[in-house]
C-alpha cells in the first residue's frame, strides 16, 4: 500500500499553525518538526486507497499544526486518506513521545484526566446495552487512554443490573500508569496484546480507527477479539459533520491532524467495515456507530467518488450561514479570553490555575 519510506522528501519547516497552541503544544510541535528534519520520524506516501484505487484528488497539503502532511480523496469510493503521512513504523514512537503533548497540551496525565467527553462510556452503553448479554458482559477498548470510558461503561452496566469486566490497551505509558492507579486493567500496546483475553461481547474503537495505519490488519485482530456475532462500537470524527463542530471552527483544516490516517463519512466507514466482515447495526454522520460481526466478507459496490466530500468542503467554505456561525463563535471566544485574562489578573495565576484545573476535571470547558 505504501511506497518505500525514503520516497517522500522530508520537510524540515512547517507552516504556521492554524490553531492557537499553548506552550506545551508548541514545544511538541517543534519536537515533531525536529524529528522529521533528523529523519527520526519519516514520511511515506500511501499510493492506493483501501479499495485498491490509486487515483485521487488533493484536498489539503498541511494539517492544523502546520505540519507537512496532506489529504487526498479516492476517485472511486470517496474515502479520504492522509498522504504523505508519518511512516507506519514510526507511529508507536510518535504516540509514546509526542502525540498527547501535541494534541492535549499536557505531557503527563493524572488519573482523573478526561481524554474523552464526560459520560461517553454511559452513552456507548445506551447504544449497545440492549444488544448484549443480560447478566454479564466482557468488553475491551482499543486506545483506552486512562480507562475513563471503560469505567463509565461498567458503572452504567451495573446500574442496569449487569456485572461486567473490562480490559483496555493503550500505547502511551503515562496513560497506562494513570489508569492502573485507579484500578483499570490496561495493557501497554495495541489490540494484539488483548488476543489471549477474548472473546469479548463488545470492542470499543472510540476515536481510534482513524489512527490505524494498516486498517485491514487491525480489523483482522478486532474480528478475532469479538468472535462470532460480537459487537464493535466505532466512533470517529465524521468528516461530513464539521459544520456542527465549533471545536474545529467549522473548518476542515482545523479538523485535520497528522495523527489521522483516514477520514470517514458513514458510507466510507461502512465500506471498510464490510470488507472486514462487519455489518452496520446503527450509525450516523457524527460518526457514532455499532457494527456486528458477520460471516459475510465482500466489497460493497461503490462508485461515489470524491464528489460528496468535495462538494461538502466547498459548501463549508462558501456557506453564508456557516460564515456567520464562525464569526459568532470567534467573537464569543474573544469575550471569554478577555474574561479569563481579567480573572487571572484579579485572582492571581496560581488560584486561577487551580480553578481551571478543577473545572477541567469536572468536564466544565468555559
Amino acid at each position: 500500500m505504501t511506497e518505500p519510506e525514503d520516497s517522500v522528501e522530508h520537510v524540515a519547516d512547517g507552516r504556521r499553525p492554524v490553531i492557537a497552541l499553548n506552550p506545551v503544544q508548541e514545544r511538541y510541535r517543534r519536537s515533531v518538526l525536529a524529528k522529521l528534519q533528523a529523519e527520526a520520524y519519516r514520511l511515506e506516501s500511501v499510493a492506493e486507497c483501501l479499495c485498491g484505487t490509486g487515483e485521487a484528488i488533493a484536498v489539503a497539503d498541511h494539517d492544523r499544526f502546520g505540519l507537512p502532511v496532506g489529504v487526498v480523496a479516492c476517485t472511486n469510493c470517496g474515502l479520504a486518506r492522509t498522504t504523505p503521512r508519518l511512516a507506519a513504523a514510526d507511529l508507536p514512537r510518535f504516540y509514546q513521545e509526542d502525540y498527547h503533548g501535541l494534541h492535549m497540551g499536557v505531557p503527563e496525565p493524572d488519573p482523573s484526566m478526561s481524554l474523552f467527553r464526560a459520560g461517553q462510556g454511559a452513552i456507548i452503553h445506551g447504544k449497545v446495552g440492549d444488544l448484549m448479554p443480560r447478566r454479564h458482559v466482557r468488553i475491551a477498548e482499543i486506545g483506552c487512554g486512562t480507562g475513563q470510558v471503560l469505567r463509565e461503561f461498567l458503572d452504567a452496566a451495573s446500574q442496569g443490573g449487569r456485572s461486567g469486566e473490562a480490559i483496555g490497551c493503550e500505547y502511551a505509558p503515562a496513560y497506562v500508569r494513570a489508569g492502573r492507579s485507579v484500578g483499570s486493567d490496561i495493557r501497554e500496546g495495541g489490540a494484539d496484546v488483548l488476543e489471549n483475553d477474548g472473546p469479548f461481547d463488545l470492542v470499543i474503537l472510540s476515536h481510534v480507527l482513524e489512527h490505524f495505519a494498516d486498517v485491514p490488519a487491525e480489523m483482522n485482530v478486532i474480528s478475532r477479539l469479538v468472535g462470532d456475532r460480537g459487537l464493535v462500537y466505532v466512533e470517529v470524527p465524521g468528516v461530513l459533520s464539521i459544520h456542527r463542530k465549533p471545536e474545529y471552527d467549522f473548518e476542515f483544516i482545523r479538523y485535520f491532524t497528522l495523527a489521522h490516517t483516514y477520514h470517514f463519512c458513514l458510507d466510507t466507514l461502512m465500506d471498510v467495515m464490510h470488507r472486514a466482515a462487519f455489518e452496520l447495526v446503527s450509525g450516523d454522520e457524527e460518526i457514532r456507530s455499532v457494527f456486528r460481526s458477520t460471516a459475510l466478507t465482500a466489497e460493497r459496490a461503490v462508485s461515489r467518488g470524491p464528489a460528496t466530500l468535495l462538494s461538502y468542503l466547498d459548501w463549508l467554505a462558501e456557506s453564508r450561514i456557516v460564515r456567520i456561525k464562525r464569526i459568532v463563535l470567534r467573537l464569543g471566544r474573544r469575550s471569554r479570553d478577555t474574561a479569563r485574562r481579567t480573572a487571572r489578573g484579579v485572582l492571581g495565576a496560581r488560584i486561577y490555575g487551580l480553578i481551571r484545573g478543577t473545572a477541567h476535571r469536572l468536564g466544565i470547558r468555559r
